[in-house]
């Protein structure tokens, strides 16, 4: 679950994590032009990135309540059972495509290091065992996957070095750019991709308004592309009890929430 506005007089919106995927796919169907490496193999990769996070559906079907009353958002949950989600999703994901399920696991296993790095500042060493051991997971899992894959002459060019980073890369900052927007965090920000060259480039969002990002250099075709998720609309992001959120939620009324890009010439 993202929470989108929150403490806006408007109402706070609840998006789901298969939403924001579905929202970083679209980022990812336009991507590449000239300058920035477009995803191969395409239908592969998109569906990695449309399934990223699809082990969240059950715990979006049944949002609840942290020890605050606010929706348990996904960057609030033990660290066992964040873990387990990423791993149904790496999972859902192969059952797809092999392929999917390599990105989507280099993808968290990469997540997972760093949440690595954050247990052990906080001296959690429970948690951070579990982290070390999904890491180690995901590596066995996507080093099994790529060993196969690397005989079928699809995949060959991509299971590793260049060909792989490009798709990785392209998973990372999909994500990343629709966590900003879903999440309502603050702008500008930045994520990295791999240029048509093979090398790693940084590229801004700046924000315009509310829902309008300049970006700069452009990695996506044309001058602009308009986006949209879903997500329930809230009166409140606070309550009292599990049955009032439930009820809130079941009531909520469901909207299209809508995201412009601009290249940095374009007008508008």
């Amino acid at each position: 679950m993202f929470l989108h506005r929150e403490g806006d007089p408007a109402g706070t919106y609840l998006i789901s994590q298969t939403s924001h995927s579905w929202l970083a796919w679209q980022i990812a169907e336009h991507w590449g032009n000239r300058h920035f490496a477009r995803p191969a193999p395409r239908a592969e990769t998109l569906a990695a990135i449309l399934l990223h996070d699809c082990g969240w559906a059950e715990f979006d079907d049944a949002p609840s309540l942290d020890d605050g009353g606010r929706p348990r958002t996904f960057d609030r949950l033990p660290v066992g059972e964040h873990l387990a989600i990423w791993r149904k999703s790496v999972l859902k994901a192969a059952q797809h495509s092999r392929y999917s399920g390599l990105l989507v696991s280099t993808h968290f296993a990469a997540m997972a290091e760093r949440k690595l790095e954050s247990l052990l500042e906080k001296d959690d060493t429970a948690g951070a065992r579990l982290a070390q051991s999904f890491v180690a997971e995901m590596g066995r899992l996507g080093d099994s996957w790529a060993e196969d894959l690397a005989t079928d002459a699809r995949y060959q060019p991509f299971v590793g070095g260049q060909g792989r980073e490009v798709n990785i890369r392209l998973l990372n900052a999909c994500d990343r750019i629709s966590v900003f927007f879903c999440a309502s965090l603050p702008s500008p920000f930045e994520v990295r991709a791999q240029n048509a060259k093979g090398t790693t480039e940084t590229i801004s969002f700046d924000l315009v308004d509310a829902m309008t990002w300049r970006v700069d250099p452009w990695p996506l075709q044309g001058e602009r592309l308009n986006l949209h998720c879903e997500g329930r609309r809230l009166a409140s992001s606070q309550f009292e009890s599990e049955g009032e959120f439930r009820q809130a939620v079941k009531h909520a009324r469901t909207v299209r929430l809508s995201f412009t890009l601009l290249r940095s010439s374009a007008i508008g």
